[in-house]
């Protein structure tokens, strides 16, 4: 039904008609509550009329409405009135794509620039697990400032007609009877994936394909398939190729390599990821490459007539040699534009522990990390924002959670049981204090120093004192710069739960200071301490830990970087919090805490996810040669097989939340089901002796606890075992009556427990020791656990009677780690310090397990952030299945200047 300007839908008033599609009539509209211009699009009939089709399409909208980014236009709300059903939506002035490219090609820089925008958006709604399924330059509009915003992402699938199924999707895209005008249904073909137009499950790669057709018709003007009926378009979609000699001469040879493979007709064969074709936009693959921070988007902005884009404009990455000039002078007003871009220090900067590898110096100049020399040692590194490369500084060798002192011309870190510091500049290292450890083994097989409680970066407060996390006790602790022996700043509330403090960041009046307190790895809160003994403040829940720059807390949210304005002299938070950045990694073990690091001069420096952290799942022989299982790439946390071989129980990665569920794999066909879909973080599944139930850890309640779920028969869940340590399920005993469990308690370090199945259910410890006990496994006849331990100061596999008493026998000899047994109890395999898969023969009887022959496989390598279950044992010993992870390169960091001005720009 058509609205007449002036009816009411809600607070929102109609003043004009603005088009009408597939998808139904659009209209401008007032918001006569907030008084601001919207766009309502009215829900065609059939939509409104299917009480199915609107609940689904309710549950679609509320995903959609998270996307909160730049280059997408957002949604609202829904709103319901006399009969009609509305979806209100963000305006956006100015033309859509297809207005402009009726005019003709775009100009190869301009091209670049608005290519670059639309592939942030797609990145950005993949990352959440979002396929926008219609991309065509009708959804896409540029406003006179140059500011691309991508319309109705989603709306295809949450419009489909079927029950939402990819399949359903694809015919509805073409034969949609709404699709009325002269050329609606010809424009929605011609951009098509050959999967779609042949009415198969969909995934992202549509959306890269449908990014190709737009980008090769931005730049010739012509589309890549062209037709003039949709049988015709069809038939080219599917069996011809564009006409690549119509691309200009000046787009460069890796553009067109990239584009090509957009338009790879095999979805195999296509780009997998947006991102990557973001980066070849901006030059990153280029042969010499682009110095850090710059992209063709430099010298692509240019003044058009009726196609303006500005220089500096806050959506486009700027170049870093800008960047740092900003970076000399004094903060800026808040009209100075936002920069943005990428600082590549190491090619080896991708550490499961990101938030202590990497800090910006106070004054934004400088950047401390760690990265590992020519001869792999890990040393502390300094690099100046505005030089090409980084140095080394010698006496560094094993350092960690390096910090700044206040002027930036000295960096304190930990290193050989001390906490010590350095001249930025180079020279002798010298000690602050001792910082007492355990030798533990580390998880490679190698010789590491760890606390008793875990270090976290320090801070160097105006007043030369420094804030430590005390690993002995627990708290944080104040020690003079120049040397002393430290003494408490906070203490421990049995109350509260707290089992230890950490992340210390001083306050700009250097008395006060936030700290987080944690219940073994989870943050209870952000509080506010005092070196003059007043009691702490609580400010608020947190995910990670926080840091104080320019009126503001950044801080880290559901892998979302926020700042919120947050007053240093009354302690009082206000406003909202307001996004900076997304997919920010955080250490996964190490206290919770975000990969980023702010300076007092307007800097903000933070590393995404590390690489991709994609993979795919293969069987592998003795031998090494693989078969693929699953080639679809996902992000696995772990791996089981079943009692029979023929699932695997599984952790993926949620695109959309970063959260992980369990899911079982067909070991066969890869056909995969979900299990679990209650909120936070589930994973580490291990299965029954029958198959029918996994038992696994899940983070619902604070801490990781254990429960029990069915995958066959009838659906149950029930929590198996709840307390405030952090918890994961690594076996379970081949007559159904034990689980073992691995616990990281912050005083003795990883220990190994058991959980019994009777119904007193109360758990009793099998390894606890101030060696890291680790991935013990049950044997097949349930009498001996093999477990890794450092104990000898390098991590070895080891068997000890279960449930007890006697000695522990060594199986490796020279390093191992994640032990497996064979059903039949004849083989143990594990991983080597130099990453082949050993296998070992062994004997066992009720006395003793000997040890035979031990054979080395093959090499085999954990994804980068997945320390324990990325292969199991076949039954038989002859196959393996692995998580093989995608090649990746290291992550590099996001450098943005005058992030305040997001937050002004929102007041």
């Amino acid at each position: 039904m058509a609205l007449t300007p002036g009816t009411r839908i809600g607070v929102y008033e109609i003043t004009a008609l603005l088009g009408e599609g597939g998808m139904g009539q659009v209209y401008r509209a007032t918001d006569t509550k907030l008084k601001r211009q919207v766009a309502i699009k009215v829900l065609p009939p059939t939509v409104a009329a299917d009480a199915d089709r609107l609940t689904r399409f309710q549950r679609e909208a509320e995903v959609l409405a998270a996307l909160n980014h730049p280059h997408i236009a957002a949604i609202y709300g829904l709103e319901e009135h006399a009969g009609v059903s509305a979806i209100v939506m963000e305006l956006v002035e100015g033309e859509d794509l297809s207005q402009r490219l009726a005019r003709g090609p775009i100009p190869v820089p301009d091209a670049l620039v608005i290519g670059r925008q639309i592939t942030e958006a797609l990145e950005a709604a993949h990352d959440r697990g979002i396929i926008h399924r219609d991309l065509k330059p009708a959804n896409i509009k540029v406003r006179a400032d140059g500011t691309v915003k991508v319309l109705d992402f989603g709306l295809a699938k949450a419009l489909d007609p079927a029950s939402g199924t990819n399949e359903a999707m694809a015919a509805a895209t073409v034969t949609s009877p709404a699709m009325t005008h002269p050329g609606m249904i010809l424009g929605t073909a011609a951009y098509m994936s050959p999967e779609q137009a042949r009415g198969s499950a969909v995934d992202k790669r549509a959306d890269i394909w449908g990014f190709g057709c737009v980008f090769f018709e931005m730049l010739t003007g012509a589309r890549a398939f062209p037709g003039t009926h949709v049988t015709e378009v069809l038939a080219s979609v599917l069996a011809r190729e564009p006409d690549w000699a119509k691309l200009p001469a000046a787009v460069s040879p890796t553009v067109v390599t990239y584009l090509k493979r957009c338009l790879q007709k095999d979805a195999k064969q296509r780009v997998h990821d947006i991102a990557d074709v973001r980066l070849a936009l901006d030059g990153a693959f280029d042969n010499p490459p682009a110095p850090a921070g710059e992209s063709l988007q430099q010298t692509a902005i240019a003044t058009r007539r009726g196609w303006a884009l500005p220089v500096g404009a806050a959506v486009l990455a700027a170049a870093a040699v800008a960047a740092i000039a900003w970076l000399m002078r004094p903060p800026p007003p808040a009209d100075v534009p936002v920069y943005r871009s990428t600082v590549v220090v190491n090619e080896n900067l991708n550490f499961r522990a990101p938030s202590q590898r990497f800090r910006l110096s106070p004054d934004g100049r400088r950047l401390a990390y760690l990265a590992p020399d020519s001869g792999g040692r890990m040393m502390l590194w300094v690099r100046a924002l505005d030089g090409s490369a980084g140095q080394p500084l010698g006496g560094t060798d094993d350092a960690t959670a390096p910090f700044w002192s206040p002027d930036s011309r000295v960096i304190a870190f930990f290193a050989d049981d001390k906490l010590k510091r350095i001249d930025a500049g180079g020279g002798p290292a010298t000690v602050v204090c001792d910082v007492p450890v355990a030798m533990r083994g580390d998880a490679s097989g190698g010789r590491i120093a760890m606390t008793a409680g875990r270090i976290t970066p320090g801070s160097w407060g105006p007043a030369d004192v420094i804030l430590l996390s005390s690993p002995t006790a627990l708290t944080i602790a104040q020690v003079s710069a120049t040397g002393g022996t430290p003494s408490a700043a906070t203490t421990l509330d049995a109350d509260r739960a707290e089992t230890q403090h950490g992340s210390p960041f001083f306050l700009p009046d250097g008395r006060h200071f936030l700290y987080v307190a944690y219940n073994g790895l989870v943050p209870l809160g952000l509080y506010v301490g005092s070196l003059d003994g007043q009691a702490p403040v609580r400010l608020m829940d947190t995910e990670s830990d926080a840091q104080y720059a320019s009126g503001s807390l950044l801080f880290v949210r559901n892998a979302t970087l926020m700042a919120r304005r947050f007053d240093s002299s009354t302690l009082e938070l206000t406003g909202e919090a307001v996004v900076l950045g997304e997919r920010v990694a955080m250490n996964a073990t190490a206290m919770r805490a975000g990969a980023f690091s702010v300076s007092a001069s307007g800097a903000l420096v933070y590393q995404g996810f590390g690489g991709t952290g994609t993979a795919r799942l293969v069987w592998s022989d003795r031998a090494g040669r693989q078969t693929t299982v699953m080639d679809e790439r996902l992000q696995y946390r772990d791996l089981h097989l079943s009692p029979d071989g023929t699932r695997v129980a599984v952790s993926l990665v949620g695109a959309r939340d970063t959260t992980s569920d369990i899911w079982t794999i067909s070991a066969v066909r890869g056909l995969r089901a979900r299990v679990t879909l209650e909120g936070g973080d589930d994973f580490s599944a291990i299965w029954s002796p029958q198959g029918t139930d996994v038992a696994f850890a899940s983070r619902r309640k604070g801490s990781l606890d254990l429960y029990r779920k069915s995958v066959s028969g009838p659906d149950r869940e029930e929590a198996l075992l709840q307390d405030p340590m952090d918890k994961s399920a690594t076996s379970w005993s081949s007559d159904g009556k034990f689980i073992l469990y691995s616990i990281d308690d912050p005083r003795t370090g990883p220990d190994v427990w058991v959980l019994p199945l009777a119904s007193d259910q109360k758990p009793f410890p099998f390894l606890t020791t101030v060696a890291d006990e680790r991935f013990a496994r049950f044997s097949p006849d349930g009498q001996w656990v093999a477990f890794s331990s450092s104990e000898s100061g390098r991590t070895e596999v080891y068997v000890a009677p279960f449930p007890g008493p006697g000695g522990r026998q060594l199986i490796s000899s020279a390093g191992g780690r994640f032990p497996r047994w064979r059903a039949d109890g004849k083989e143990l395999f594990y991983q080597s310090p130099d990453n082949r898969l050993m296998a070992a023969s062994v004997t066992v009887n009720s006395e003793r397990v000997e040890v035979g022959a031990v054979q080395p496989l093959f090499e085999m390598r954990a994804p980068d952030g997945l320390p324990r279950d990325f292969y199991d044992v076949a039954s038989d010993g002859q196959r393996f299945m692995l998580v093989v992870p995608d090649e990746t390169t290291s992550t590099p960091l996001t450098l943005v200047t005058n992030w305040p001005a997001i937050l002004n720009n929102r007041r």
